[in-house]
């Protein structure tokens, strides 16, 4: 019978025994080791040798430790070793959502390629926008926040990082303040002294080459078309063409802006345009441009009226529309790589002037 001293130590027989389990194929990938105190009770050491011996053979790549603190085979590391999802706080994707679905399709790509998950959030209180032929509803400060209270008091826990819809208000969005880290701000500037990233349109460059190409094009009269009231993107691109103009000299050209968000509105605004004068419109928004053009059309002008839009996504292009527009789903890619970064930042992605019919 071998005597008592010859027996293994129990810091090796916790060895062997982990060892053994590293290459137990029986051992579900998935399933957590014992914790360190049922090893430390099971082999008759300290917690803290069952813990150093764990540690130990994961620098061998025989395990692997979970951010919850548990040990794991180290197969389990592809499987299980993925962020927390992004949480997609933006608008219900409707018919006027064109914007917002391209920025989803590169989010999706950017958390695929991150193996991270989508946490999505589509609300039709934050923007309400129902019926396309009239201007969208965005909630006010109150229900905004409101709506992201409730979020994160039920899902904040949950989310490793969060996309926010451009209409957020400053207000809100600083009140929130670190609940919101790390957090990347989609399409306009981010507000000062939050810890938050942005993804956004170079609308100063935008209003620079809108106003350039136009005036290139003859016209001597621009109008700013309004295609409707509280959306902070269509704010801060009407005060880029404002600098922009004065840059340029040509603050004299730019005509008052002009809302044309309802039928009655763009109806108006087409019986208005002066007839012998070249003139142009600004709009940043495509479905108002696509249906400010079909109804120039209709009315047969003797003097043709240019017409740019500046979001220039897929719905302006297949109608066809000379536009400036930008890579929505690259900015949305990078806004998912930013939740990744240490310290918040910008990026701002160049306009690209398309050339169309109708300028």
């Amino acid at each position: 019978m071998p005597s008592r001293s010859s027996e293994p130590k129990p810091s090796k027989r916790l060895e062997l025994f982990l060892r053994t389990r590293a290459v137990d194929d029986a051992w579900p990938v998935d399933r957590p080791l014992p914790t360190t105190r049922e090893l430390a009770k099971r082999f008759k050491l300290s917690a803290a040798t069952a813990f150093r011996t764990l540690q130990e053979l994961s620098r061998e790549n025989l395990f692997w430790q979970h951010t919850s603190g548990r040990f794991y085979r180290a197969a389990a590391r592809p499987m299980l070793d993925r962020p927390r999802p992004a949480a997609c706080l933006i608008r219900r994707l409707e018919l006027c959502s064109a914007l917002y679905s391209e920025l989803l399709e590169g989010i999706s790509a950017g958390c695929g390629e991150a193996h991270r998950a989508m946490l999505l959030w589509h609300d039709d209180v934050l923007v309400n926008h129902a019926d396309p032929e009239r201007p969208p509803a965005f909630a006010g400060a109150d229900a905004q926040r409101l709506l992201l209270n409730s979020f994160l008091e039920r899902h904040g826990d949950d989310a490793g990082g969060f996309l926010l819809d451009h209409v957020w208000s400053d207000a809100v969005l600083k009140r929130a303040g670190d609940r919101l880290a790390p957090g990347v701000l989609l399409f306009r500037k981010a507000p000062a002294g939050l810890r938050l990233s942005n993804v956004r349109a170079d609308f100063d460059a935008a209003a620079t080459q809108a106003l350039a190409h136009l005036l290139g094009r003859g016209f001597t009269r621009i109008i700013p078309v309004e295609p409707f009231a509280g959306d902070p993107a269509v704010t801060e691109f009407f005060n880029a063409v404002e600098t922009a103009a004065r840059a340029l000299a040509c603050s004299d050209r730019i005509a008052p802006s002009v809302r044309a968000g309802t039928p009655e509105e763009a109806a108006a605004l087409i019986r208005s345009l002066p007839k012998t004068t070249r003139t142009a419109l600004l709009i940043p928004e495509d479905h108002v441009a696509v249906r400010l053009h079909t109804l120039l059309k209709e009315s047969a002008r003797a003097c043709p009226v240019g017409l740019l839009a500046v979001m220039g996504t897929g719905v302006s292009a297949r109608a066809g529309l000379s536009r400036i527009s930008f890579d929505f789903r690259a900015m949305g890619r990078a806004a998912v790589g930013l939740l990744a970064e240490s310290k918040s930042r910008s990026i701002a992605f160049p306009p690209v002037l398309h050339h169309g019919e109708t300028t």
